[in-house]
């Protein structure tokens, strides 16, 4: 996913101090505080994706036996 989004992700600002905020975590152990970080980024960005377009409602498949 980095590979395919790497020019996107090199465009896109980053927040003044977030680099060494994460190594400072990085460098102190703090694993669970970086998920958290991803999970919020993840989330955010699941939440845009959803504002931005409507999902497609189809019907579900009949499954037969």
């Amino acid at each position: 996913m980095v590979e395919a989004n790497r020019e996107a992700l090199r465009q896109m600002p980053f927040p003044p101090g977030m680099a060494e905020y994460v190594e400072e975590l990085v460098r102190a152990g703090q694993t669970e505080q970086i998920i958290a970080i991803i999970k919020m980024g993840f989330l955010i960005g699941v939440q845009q994706g959803a504002r931005g377009e409507p999902v497609p409602t189809t019907p579900p498949a009949r499954i037969q036996a």
